[in-house]
C-alpha cells in the first residue's frame, strides 16, 4: 500500500480586532490539500466562533409559507406527476419508473445525452430526518432501471452521476424533493478528472487510491466514520464543499454492479448523514454519486458519493459560494474533518 500524504500548512494574520475592543489578534488559518486532486480547502479556528455569519439559522415560518405555496402548483405532488416528461414507450414501457413512492422520468430541459428526474416522495417538503433509507433507495433503484435501459439502447453510455439538489440554496429549481441523473458518452470536468487521477494512481503504485485511502483512514480513525454494508464513510480532508462527506464503495465503479441491497446500504448512510447536517443546524445540502461502466481493463475507479451542506432558506439569501469557490475552486471549512467525523459517528450508531 502506497502511503498518502494529507499535506497541511498554515499562515497568519495579524488585525486589531474592533469587536474585542482593538486588541492585538493573531489569527492562525490552516491549508488542507486533497491528497488526490490537489484542491485545497481553507479553515479558520475563529469561524467556530462566529459561525453564524456564515450560516444562517433555519426560519421555519419562510420554509412553512413557500412550502405551503409551492405546493399549490407542483407539477411532482401526486395529483399533478401525471403531467410529467416520458421517456419512449420503446425505450422505458409506460414512460416512467415507479418504486414505492418514487418516480422516474425524462427531465423537461436535458443537460446530458440521457438525463432523467426521480421523484423521492409523495410528501411536498420533508424535513431531513424524514428523508428515510427507503425514501432515498427507492428513487436511486428507480434510477437504476434507466440505467439499465439506456445502456441496452446506447453502446456509448458510459458515464452516470446522480445528484440532490435540496432546496432553494442547493440549486433545486422545485422544492418537492426530487434526485436527477445524467448519463453521457464523455465526464464532465470533475468526473474526468476523478476518474484520469484514480487512473493515475493505480498506473503510478499499482494499487487502487480509495483502497489505499481507506486502509489509511481506517488506522488512524480521525476521519472514518463508519460502514454500511460495503460502503464506507469518511469525513473528507479536503471538502470541495461544507462539511464533506465522503462515501467510497469497497470495489465496484459501476452502479449496475452494486445490487440492491448495497444501495440500501448506501442509501442507510445518506440518511445518517442527513440527520446529522440537521443536528447541525442545516437543511439544504447536494451530492453526487460518481460511476462509470466497467471498463475492459481495471482502470482503478470506484464508486464515489460526495455530500455537502448549504446554506439555509431565509429572506435575506446570501450563497455559500462566493470567489473563495468560484474563482478559486477553494472551499471553506465550517469544521475540522476530525471533529465533523466524530459528530457524525454518532448518527450511524444510532441509525
Amino acid at each position: 500500500m502506497a502511503a498518502i500524504a494529507f499535506d497541511r500548512f498554515e499562515d497568519h494574520l495579524e488585525l486589531l480586532n474592533p469587536l474585542k475592543g482593538f486588541a492585538p489578534e493573531r489569527q492562525r488559518i490552516e491549508v488542507y490539500r486533497d491528497p488526490l486532486l490537489g484542491h485545497t480547502s481553507v479553515y479558520n479556528p475563529a469561524i467556530e466562533e462566529g459561525l453564524k455569519v456564515f450560516l444562517n439559522e433555519v426560519d421555519r415560518e419562510l420554509i412553512a409559507r413557500l412550502a405551503e405555496e409551492s405546493a399549490k402548483t407542483c407539477v411532482f405532488c401526486p395529483e399533478r406527476v401525471s403531467g410529467v416528461a416520458r421517456f419512449p414507450d420503446d425505450l422505458i414501457p409506460g414512460g416512467v419508473v415507479k418504486v414505492g413512492e418514487a418516480v422516474a422520468f425524462p427531465n423537461l430541459i436535458a443537460m446530458g445525452g440521457h438525463h432523467s428526474v426521480a421523484i423521492v416522495s409523495r410528501a411536498h417538503f420533508l424535513e431531513l430526518h424524514q428523508l428515510s433509507p427507503e425514501l432515498i433507495a427507492n428513487a436511486w433503484l428507480a434510477l437504476r432501471q434507466v440505467i439499465t435501459a439506456v445502456r441496452q439502447r446506447d453502446p456509448t453510455a458510459a458515464w452516470t452521476t446522480v445528484h440532490g439538489n435540496y432546496l432553494f440554496p442547493a440549486g433545486a429549481s422545485l422544492m418537492h424533493p426530487h434526485f436527477q441523473m445524467l448519463i453521457g458518452s464523455a465526464p464532465y470536468t470533475q468526473h474526468a478528472r476523478l476518474a484520469e487521477a484514480c487512473r493515475a494512481y493505480l498506473g503510478r503504485e499499482g494499487t487502487r487510491y480509495h483502497d489505499d485511502l481507506l486502509q489509511q483512514e481506517r488506522a488512524t480513525g480521525d476521519r472514518y466514520i463508519a460502514a454500511t454494508g460495503r460502503w464506507h464513510w469518511l469525513a473528507a480532508f479536503s471538502p470541495l464543499g461544507s462539511n464533506e462527506i465522503l462515501a467510497v464503495h469497497e470495489s465496484e465503479g459501476d452502479l449496475l454492479r452494486v445490487g440492491e441491497r448495497e444501495l440500501r446500504d448506501l442509501a442507510q448512510g445518506l440518511a445518517s448523514i442527513l440527520r446529522l447536517y440537521q443536528d447541525l443546524g442545516h437543511m439544504s445540502f447536494n451530492y453526487t454519486l460518481y460511476a462509470r461502466r466497467e471498463p475492459e481493463t481495471p482502470d482503478g475507479f470506484q464508486c464515489l458519493l460526495r455530500v455537502f451542506t448549504r446554506q439555509n432558506p431565509a429572506p435575506a439569501y446570501r450563497s455559500d459560494d462566493f470567489y473563495l469557490q468560484k474563482g478559486l475552486q477553494t472551499e471553506l471549512m465550517l469544521h475540522r474533518p476530525e471533529a465533523l467525523a466524530a459528530r457524525a459517528r454518532g448518527h450511524f450508531a444510532n441509525g
